[in-house]
């Protein structure tokens, strides 16, 4: 239950702010904007599962890892938008979106090792 939770709140982190940059960007355009989506998805999901998840740290990486290579897949396959020029654009898209997710999981754990730690 705690990964779907993770999964439904990163999940909703990455559409909301993918919305609002799709008001904001141009139509077609990927910049490094478009990362804040996978990025902040991570934080959230990274934050729900540290505070409120069990289990060690694979269990902790599919948490938080899976929304983001989930919808790199949906956004590559299924969005008329994209304008990729392959297979490989579509993998390395996928894998950035998935670094994007670590260096935000990264974030909350850093900030729960050395700013929130117990005195």
């Amino acid at each position: 239950m705690d990964i779907i939770r993770a999964w439904v709140v990163g999940a909703a982190v990455f559409i909301a702010i993918d919305f609002v940059l799709g008001l904001i960007l141009p139509f077609g355009s990927l910049m490094f904007l478009n990362l804040l989506s996978p990025l902040l998805a991570g934080v959230a999901a990274a934050a729900v599962h540290l505070w409120s998840g069990e289990g060690g740290w694979i269990r902790h990486a599919v948490a938080v890892l899976g929304v983001s290579a989930l919808l790199s897949v949906y956004y590559a396959l299924f969005t008329p938008w994209n304008l990729s020029t392959g297979v490989l654009m579509d993998i390395a898209t996928g894998a950035v979106f998935v670094l994007a997710a670590a260096l935000g999981a990264l974030f909350v754990h850093l900030v729960q090792r050395f700013v929130l730690r117990p005195a």
